[in-house]
């Protein structure tokens, strides 16, 4: 037990339960508020690692072991036998889940590009290129010509601009719309060009492959037809009580890590709609208040599909 409870109460609780009554799992989410964990919006950076990668839902860090792959869920349930005792479900779903598509020769223009996936500069700490460099790389733009466009334009870890074998690339994860430049350098160099160039009513041609991520409506539609999908946080005395409660309850229940950069701090908690019990401990989350996986993702696919609509 995660917490000192009387052996009278224990007693009692485990009536209730043998009940229908989730006795254990409404004191836990009593006791540990920070079992609530909700899915913040992505921050507003340059930073390409500050986006959500939920292509990878379900996938395991991949310096996990043994390794798994992804839609391998570890969960609990009482077995024949009367235990409570753990299982894997693999659930073809989540490979099916991100989908990618790869335009060879992407066309664009400088302006287009929000951010990049590395720097000398800590990208998340801006919202725009432009401060970027306004704040790290004043002298870059020192002067609005055409001739300090140029010299920036130069520079040579521009590599998508002077390396024909270069492994620059383009990045768009359609729920978030925004255009990343995956670089191996010139962050600062570019994000000036990109500065210049808007005051001059410059255009700057790039062209590299564009990856595209999207996420699948009909992966989601299933796991959601089996599945009530919750995020719950991890931290340790509170996860410890939530599972000690639901082997209490003896309800089933699934779990699998969520996505860079949320995979610290909390995880995704499946509950099978075909267990009665599994259904009244979905129900006291969503009472409690707690971040329905399964309607954000829904969410997402809307927006990846108006946002589909007008890009480029």
């Amino acid at each position: 037990m995660t917490e000192a409870v009387s052996f009278f109460q224990k007693a009692l609780d485990g009536i209730r339960e043998d009940l229908g009554h989730p006795a254990s799992l409404l004191r836990a989410l009593r006791d540990h508020p920070r079992l609530i964990a909700k899915i913040a919006a992505d921050p507003a950076s340059i930073a390409l690692y500050s986006v959500t990668r939920w292509e990878e839902l379900g996938d395991h860090a991949p310096t996990s072991w043994p390794r798994r792959e992804q839609g391998d869920l570890q969960g609990w349930r009482a077995g024949e036998n009367g235990r409570y005792e753990s299982f894997r479900a693999q659930r073809s779903e989540y490979a099916a889940l991100g989908v990618e598509r790869v335009s060879a020769e992407w066309l664009c223009d400088l302006s287009q590009v929000h951010g990049f996936s590395s720097s000398k500069s800590r990208l998340e700490d801006f919202a725009t290129t432009d401060q970027m460099v306004e704040r790290n790389s004043p002298e870059l733009i020192a002067e609005i010509s055409h001739e300090r466009l140029q010299a920036n334009l130069a520079h040579s870890e521009i590599r998508i601009l002077h390396d024909s074998d270069s492994s620059d690339h383009f990045v768009r994860r359609e729920w978030d719309g925004r255009v990343f430049l995956v670089n191996g350098g010139g962050s600062h160099h570019l994000a000036a060009a990109k500065y210049i160039a808007s005051r001059l009513g410059v255009r700057i041609p790039l062209k590299a492959p564009l990856h595209t991520h999207s996420l699948n409506a009909a992966a989601l539609a299933s796991l959601r037809g089996e599945f009530d999908m919750f995020v719950v946080g991890e931290e340790p005395f509170a996860w410890n009580a939530f599972t000690d409660a639901m082997e209490a309850y003896r309800a089933t229940w699934l779990w699998h890590p969520l996505p860079r950069p949320r995979d610290r701090g909390a995880r995704a908690v499946l509950l099978p709609k075909s267990v009665g019990r599994s259904r009244r401990v979905a129900d006291e989350l969503r009472g409690a208040g707690f971040e329905d996986l399964g309607a954000h993702l829904a969410g997402l696919i809307d927006r990846q599909a108006s946002l589909a609509r007008t890009s480029p």
